[in-house]
């Protein structure tokens, strides 16, 4: 019973992290308003970093952070460039060339690839319910993705499939190699590294590409905002996944991650008042047997 309770309470966080996610959503329109998709995603990336190393600072657990071997570190560098960084860039590469929506659906195809590389790297052995709550919630995904209906209107961009499906698989190698580094060492530590890493690099881009102007002339109202996000959708939401890893397998923690277009829909209907259909509770209600099914315990 302690055990069914224990693991019960680790879902809690990362509920909150798929909520915190899908606030990226409607804030994230009304941001871009103003200020560039790089420009917005080195600023939350910063914010977010900031967050994770006062609390390491305050909890004095930075000294861990020289009990980390040298292979560690690199691991922790390389999920940066992986999770934080290039999903980013790769995301709004293929937001560019492909309809937001069936950005969403490629994209939530990191639950597969996590599953299957779970499996393989992680000699995780998946479970017929698992299996069966991926599927069920994946067609959950596509109904309230598409809620408004299914047409995507023009032709298809391949490349920009590419970049969707590329930003899944940078997921989902994230979710793996830090599913390893967890197990060994502090996810906090773990997780302000990666930050670091990834806003570094994103931070160069877009200085390089782009340039800051876009976050020179932002409002305030758009400054609050970011912060927002940064503390909520990087400062605790990753954070929470990687703690929620080291005591979940990898391919059952993922699932929860169907949640997030849900919650996305149901916030742009209260923040920006957009409207979906039948198809919307329809396809959460898929999500959430999915979800359930594959968080069945073993029989």
């Amino acid at each position: 019973m302690m055990r069914k309770t224990s693991s019960s309470l680790l879902l809690l966080p990362l509920l909150l992290a798929t909520l915190f996610w899908a606030l990226g959503h409607p804030l994230g329109r009304i941001i871009l308003q103003t200020v560039h998709p790089f420009g917005l995603g080195t600023m939350t990336l910063a914010i977010g970093f900031l967050c994770v190393f006062v609390y390491l600072a305050a909890a004095r657990r930075l000294p861990l952070l020289a009990r980390m071997s040298g292979g560690d570190l690199a691991g922790c560098l390389a999920i940066g460039v992986l999770g934080f960084a290039a999903y980013q860039v790769l995301t709004f590469s293929a937001l560019a060339r492909i309809p937001a929506s069936m950005n969403a659906i490629l994209v939530s195809s990191n639950v597969v690839l996590i599953a299957i590389l779970s499996a393989i790297f992680l000699k995780e052995r998946i479970r017929w319910q698992r299996v069966a709550g991926i599927l069920i919630a994946f067609a959950g995904v596509v109904l309230v993705t598409f809620n408004r209906g299914f047409a995507l209107g023009g032709s298809i961009d391949l490349l920009g499939c590419a970049f969707s499906l590329l930003a899944a698989l940078s997921f989902a190698l994230y979710t793996i190699l830090g599913k390893r580094l967890v197990e060994r060492n502090d996810p906090l530590l773990v997780t302000s590294v990666a930050l670091l890493a990834g806003g570094l690099l994103l931070g160069a881009v877009t200085a390089s590409f782009v340039g800051l102007s876009s976050l020179a002339q932002a409002g305030a109202q758009a400054w609050w905002l970011m912060i927002l996000l940064g503390v909520s959708m990087i400062g605790f939401a990753y954070p929470a996944w990687f703690e929620t890893l080291k005591r979940l397998p990898a391919s059952r923690a993922s699932v929860f991650v169907y949640l997030t277009p849900v919650f996305a829909v149901i916030l742009s209907f209260l923040i920006l008042d957009e409207r979906f259909s039948w198809m919307f509770y329809a396809g959460g209600a898929l999500v959430l047997g999915g979800v359930a099914l594959s968080s069945l315990p073993k029989v």
